[in-house]
């Protein structure tokens, strides 16, 4: 598909994620899934998001706080739901019990680990420059990042997950220039998108830098503090240069803040059968259905794939 071709903005963001044998999408306060029985056969769920908090999704910085918070939720209910739909829930992570715990080790994991290690790193190295500190903590977190994804994808498992998660981006990327809904014209778009959660994370990294350049040189508890309270602001603006490459995927300005995350998609995302395109195909169906059944909202609900979407898929392949 021509770079050049605009897309059809009237469909509004949509985004999703891969779950084991499955697809999760959403647009607005709809959301679907769907995924592939074990005897071959797609099995669908649609459901709506309650209205109460239509004020933050759309406030620039905070709703992209809100939309790590729901779709971590989200992810986690879609794969619960896929494993016993496929009739997996054996109890090995499966459960809805197990699937919140995996998540809450997960955040304590990004902070620790993503947030924090690579801070703390700089500062017992004795590195101090203003320019020098993020740019080597940003480094430092961009291998910590890059490595995990690489890990990751090496397990069979996840390599399907992967090839699942490039089905999706395929088929977001056809509707959204109103391309039929078929695997042989969903094969002609790429499987990285402009919005993709893997893509997210590039963008938090580098922005990262920036706003620490900012904060200066700190002692040990500013820099803890800062780290931690820092993370939903860096998020928030990350998730709109996202949103706002998402917008021009076809302009330059579009393709150069989207470059990075594009590479980085090389890993996380695989070529997909056209049966795995099928079943994003049945998740994105499933999300328009459910479309009537959603409140009404003034304005556009943007939603993302966000930086969690590899989290709930990954627990669910039982790594």
């Amino acid at each position: 598909m021509s770079k050049a071709e605009a897309i059809d903005t009237s469909v509004g963001p949509i985004g999703g994620q891969a779950l084991p044998e499955g697809v999760m999408m959403r647009r607005g306060q709809s959301w679907g899934a769907a995924v592939r029985r074990q005897d071959g056969t797609i099995g669908t769920t649609s459901r709506v998001l309650p209205a109460s908090l239509n004020k933050w999704r759309v406030m620039p910085l905070v709703r992209g706080v809100m939309a790590l918070g729901e779709t971590a939720a989200l992810g986690t209910k879609a794969t619960v739901w896929a494993a016993n739909e496929r009739g997996d829930a054996k109890g090995d992570g499966y459960t809805r019990k197990g699937m919140f715990a995996t998540v809450a080790i997960a955040l304590i994991a990004v902070v620790g680990v993503f947030g924090l290690l690579p801070a703390v790193i700089v500062k017992l190295a004795g590195i101090d420059g203003a320019i020098t500190f993020p740019l080597t903590e940003g480094l430092i977190r961009l291998g910590i990042l890059v490595g995990y994804l690489w890990l990751l994808g090496r397990s069979p498992q996840v390599q399907r997950v992967f090839a699942y998660h490039g089905a999706e981006h395929m088929t977001i990327h056809a509707f959204e220039h109103r391309i039929e809904l078929v695997p042989s014209e969903i094969r002609h778009f790429s499987r990285r998108h402009p919005r993709c959660g893997t893509a997210f994370l590039l963008v938090v990294v580098i922005t990262t830098m920036f706003v620490h350049a900012f904060m200066g040189h700190a002692s040990w508890q500013m820099l803890i503090v800062g780290r931690i309270l820092g993370l939903p602001l860096v998020a928030g603006l990350a998730y709109e240069a996202i949103r706002f490459a998402g917008r021009h995927q076809h302009q330059l300005i579009g393709r150069l803040i989207m470059a990075p995350g594009s590479w980085l998609q090389g890993i996380t995302t695989a070529e997909p059968t056209d049966d795995m395109i099928e079943v994003a195909v049945a998740a994105l169906e499933a999300t328009l259905a459910a479309e009537p059944l959603a409140p009404a909202v003034t304005t556009d609900s943007p939603t993302p794939t966000t930086p969690l979407d590899l989290a709930p898929a990954a627990a669910g392949t039982g790594r």
